[in-house]
């Protein structure tokens, strides 16, 4: 059986998404999520799969600007003391706070 075009970016897509599940750290799970969105867009893009390219294109986005302040967040070994129980839990990604 030939593998075509749309199948390998679907088989990368699901690839990358079981390995974004899979990691422990913050970084290369954003990492791996772009990689499976946008191997996600290219599956929706070339077949009939509307609602897998629509999603895709929303969450791009979001990995990428969770991206960005993931890496720009100055990385400090001491707590402080005056931040407050919620912005902790939001740095470390354990709230929702959807965007």
């Amino acid at each position: 059986m030939m593998l075509g075009l749309i199948d390998a970016f679907g088989y990368a897509a699901s690839g990358l998404t079981l390995a974004t599940f899979a990691q422990r750290a913050m970084l290369p799970m954003r990492i791996m999520a772009i990689g499976a969105n946008v191997c996600f867009i290219g599956y929706g893009a070339m077949g009939p799969f509307m609602p897998v390219l629509v999603l895709h294109v929303i969450l791009l986005p979001i990995n990428v600007i969770r991206l960005r302040t993931l890496v720009s967040a100055p990385e400090t070994g001491q707590s402080r003391p005056h931040e407050d129980a919620n912005n902790a839990l939001a740095r470390a990604g354990i709230t929702s706070g959807l965007l």
